[in-house]
């Protein structure tokens, strides 16, 4: 169920909505301990093995360009709130270059860890007036670093609508990645870089790397071209 201003979770005093996706909504609300504002994500269920994971990779990383985790409730979790937009182009060639650099250093840093993001898109990534933000760790992929490994035979979710169109990153995944969805291969931070030159291409063109009338062209597209 929607929470409403005013309403409490624990310390946290729900403020506005933000926003709503496959896992839960997010809102924004105010720490009265520590006197912040801060963003919480609900979950749709109980602390789903996607929170988890997002919360132990948020947790693991402390970088600059990645929004910070600052506690977990049985449901949600408190994040750093960031006051900006998502990343749209097209860019003049120096800004999207000066934001191509953060988003590469924190890439860097995650991957460092053993984190693979594999949710890399614009809209993951927040344009503040201190640079880039990356979002969203709620499919990253745990590596040989040490954190907690991902359940064996895990795959990244695809979920399909009704109309059989594929729900969340399908124009910014990797080759690899389409591939891991039929035989369970692993994919590693290769697979971030793929990402990453598609957001690059997107910031500076204005328009997607690949386009397609349907998903399955899409595929084509990323596979072939």
């Amino acid at each position: 169920m929607p929470l409403s201003p005013g309403e409490k979770l624990g310390p946290y005093e729900i403020t506005a909505p933000i926003g709503k996706g496959g896992m839960g909504e997010v809102y924004r609300a105010h720490d009265s301990r520590l006197k912040r504002d801060v963003a919480i994500k609900v979950s749709a269920a109980q602390f789903s093995e996607r929170f988890e994971r997002e919360a132990q990779a948020i947790a693991a990383l402390n970088h600059p360009h990645i929004c910070q985790l600052y506690d977990v409730g049985p449901n949600y979790l408190v994040m750093e709130y960031i006051a900006g937009a998502p990343l749209h182009g097209p860019l003049p060639v120096d800004q999207a270059l000066k934001y191509a650099i953060q988003i590469c250093d924190a890439l860097d840093a995650a991957h460092k860890k053993g984190i693979t993001h594999r949710d890399l898109k614009p809209s993951n990534i927040l344009l503040t007036r201190q640079g880039i933000k990356l979002l969203d760790f709620g499919l990253a992929k745990f590596g040989s670093s040490g954190i907690t490994p991902e359940p064996a035979g895990a795959t990244l979710t695809m979920a399909l609508t009704g109309k059989n169109e594929i729900v969340g990153t399908l124009y910014y995944m990797s080759p690899e990645q389409l591939q891991a969805q039929a035989n369970g291969e692993e994919i590693d931070g290769r697979s971030d870089i793929f990402s990453f030159g598609l957001v690059l291409y997107e910031i500076l063109t204005g328009k997607r790397a690949f386009e397609g009338s349907s998903p399955a062209s899409v595929i084509a597209a990323i596979m072939e071209r």
